[in-house]
């Protein structure tokens, strides 16, 4: 069984998703390999409360295992691999201003009206038409 993994300062907030597992070897000559890939997060929000632009920086940790058989002449040993990846998830929250807003608000019920518009306009010509036969 796994217990707390050693944990790093940067990595001191995050939970590594092998604490606390069980790896039961059923037979002899095999054994567990653990390999975890760590991807660093940045993520950029605009509050409303606060005017500023806030940065956080989170891991995400990726974890597979898998069992490894060995030769009876061979010694098996649990092995622990890390990937730290070169490459970082940035997330940015924008929200959106006022004016944008009420932009949309003026398309939405512009377009409404002419879509009204052309609607009466065509029951109009159909009615119309159907009066004159």
């Amino acid at each position: 069984q796994l217990k707390k993994m050693k944990k790093y300062p940067e990595f001191s907030d995050n939970i590594s998703p092998l604490d606390s597992n069980v790896y039961i070897n059923r037979d002899f000559h095999q054994s567990y390999h653990h390999y975890s890939k760590v991807v660093s997060t940045h993520y950029d929000v605009e509050g409303v409360i606060w005017s500023r632009k806030a940065s956080i920086l989170g891991y995400q940790i990726l974890s597979q295992s898998q069992i490894m058989h060995y030769g009876e002449e061979d010694v098996p040993e649990a092995k622990f691999s890390y990937d730290l990846s070169p490459m970082a998830v940035v997330v940015n929250s924008k929200g959106r201003r006022w004016y944008d807003f009420i932009t949309s608000l003026c398309a939405i019920i512009g377009g409404t009206f002419t879509v009204v518009g052309l609607i009466d306009t065509l029951l109009h010509k159909v009615q119309g038409a159907g009066k004159g036969l």
